[in-house]
C-alpha cells in the first residue's frame, strides 16, 4: 500500500511540475490590421504579430488556417507567412507587403464583388512548443511533437467603393467654362439694358 501511495505521489508531482512548465506556454497572435477593405478586383491582405509568451520553450509554428472566402479568390499562394521558430519571449511582426509577398494572407476580390460585402472569420495558428534542452527547435515541423491549435485571431475584409471619380474631358471642361462665361455676360448685359 505504501509503495502504491509513493508511486501515486511521484506521478502527481511529475504531473503538477509538467503542468507548471506548460502553463506559461502561450501565444499572443494578432492580425494586422484585423479589418481590411479594397475595391472589387483588387488584392487585400493582412499582416501579423506573434509573441511566444513561454519563458522556457521555443515556439515552432507549423501552419496557419483560414475560413472560406466568398466573392474573392485566395491567390495561388495566399499564405505569405514563412513558418518560423520563436525563442522564449520573442515576437515576430510583419505588416502586409504585397510587393515583397510578406504578411499573413492575401485575397483578390472578384471583379463583380458587390460593394459593402464582407468576409469575416478567424485565422488559426498551429504548432508546438519545443524543449530547447532536447536540441530541437523545430519539433512540430519534424513531427517529433504533434501540432495543436495555439491561437486564433479574428479578421474581416470588406469590398469598398472603387473611389474612381469621373474626370471631365478637356473638351467638356472648355464647353462648360465657355457656357458659364456666356451666362455671366448675358446677365451683365441685362442689368445694363434695364
Amino acid at each position: 500500500m505504501r509503495r502504491c501511495l509513493c508511486w501515486f505521489s511521484l506521478a502527481l508531482a511529475v504531473l503538477v511540475a509538467t503542468h507548471a512548465v506548460r502553463a506559461d506556454d502561450t501565444v499572443t497572435f494578432t492580425v494586422l490590421p484585423p479589418d481590411v477593405s479594397g475595391p472589387a478586383g483588387t488584392t487585400v491582405g493582412w499582416g501579423y504579430s506573434i509573441t511566444n509568451n513561454s519563458t522556457t520553450d521555443y515556439l515552432d509554428i507549423s501552419g496557419v488556417d483560414a475560413g472560406v472566402f466568398l466573392d474573392g479568390t485566395p491567390d495561388s499562394s495566399p499564405f505569405l507567412f514563412s513558418f518560423s521558430s520563436l525563442a522564449p519571449g520573442a515576437t515576430d511582426t510583419q505588416a502586409y507587403d504585397p510587393l515583397n509577398d510578406l504578411g499573413l494572407f492575401q485575397l483578390t476580390w472578384d471583379a463583380d464583388a458587390p460593394v459593402g460585402f464582407t468576409n469575416s472569420g478567424t485565422f488559426g495558428l498551429y504548432g508546438a512548443f519545443c524543449d530547447p534542452s532536447l536540441g530541437d527547435n523545430t519539433c512540430a515541423e519534424d513531427l517529433s511533437v504533434p501540432s495543436t491549435d495555439l491561437a486564433f485571431a479574428d479578421y474581416s475584409a470588406t469590398v469598398s467603393p472603387s473611389g474612381v471619380v469621373a474626370t471631365p474631358e478637356p473638351g467638356t471642361l472648355l464647353l462648360l467654362c465657355s457656357g458659364l462665361s456666356m451666362v455671366a455676360l448675358g446677365s451683365k448685359r441685362r442689368k445694363f439694358e434695364v
